[in-house]
């Protein structure tokens, strides 16, 4: 996402990152007679990583749905996550994960935008989506590898995104008797199984 086009989405939502008082949604006139109108405060983002991220993560949702809300775990290293609870599960997570990458991506672009030195990454689950997620993709690697050892073929994998693949390799990496590597292109982009023998 070009960063003008960020810009405009945060001014959107009322989020503030420059410090700059931010009036986000002018009024809408629709077809029925009355006007529709929503004042929703600019919020600027300061303080540390975990800080901003929960600023902007709360406010975010508070716009989007205010059923929603967050709590920031813990850090370890240069990762933060953060669950979401309450309201509908499903319209973060959407369709098979999504919207919450979605979510995930613009947290992080926000977050890291100009800092450079500090570069942290949110990790945001939704009602244990992400954890029985990791979980099945591990279940995935140990049946792959099994496979790989009873027939000395490779296994490839379906496509997945990089954080999925992720979880495999990690899955994989203490297993001598098999090795992981990525292969394709793009969204066509899977993990492939091999004997390491």
């Amino acid at each position: 996402m070009a960063d003008e086009h960020l810009d405009k989405y945060l001014e959107d939502i009322g989020i503030d990152i420059d410090g700059e008082d931010v009036n986000a949604m002018p009024e809408q006139d629709f077809e029925e007679p009355e006007t529709i109108s929503a004042n929703i405060a600019p919020i600027a983002l300061e303080g540390d990583t975990k800080e901003r991220a929960e600023a902007f993560l709360v406010n975010f949702l508070l716009n989007f749905d205010p059923a929603y809300a967050v709590e920031i775990n813990r850090i370890q290293e240069n990762r933060i996550y953060a669950d979401i609870f309450g309201g509908d599960p499903g319209k973060i997570i959407g369709r098979n994960g999504k919207t919450l990458q979605a979510l995930e991506y613009l947290t992080n672009a926000v977050l890291n935008r100009g800092d450079e030195e500090e570069n942290a990454r949110v990790v945001i689950d939704v009602g244990g989506y992400k954890r029985r997620r990791d979980d099945r993709l591990r279940m995935i690697a140990r049946k792959a590898a099994s496979k790989v050892r009873a027939t000395g073929k490779e296994y490839v994998l379906k496509p997945m995104s990089a954080s999925e693949r992720r979880v495999i390799h990690m899955e994989l990496a203490d297993d001598p008797s098999v090795k992981s590597e990525s292969s394709g292109e793009g969204k066509n982009r899977k993990v492939v199984v091999k004997s390491n023998r």
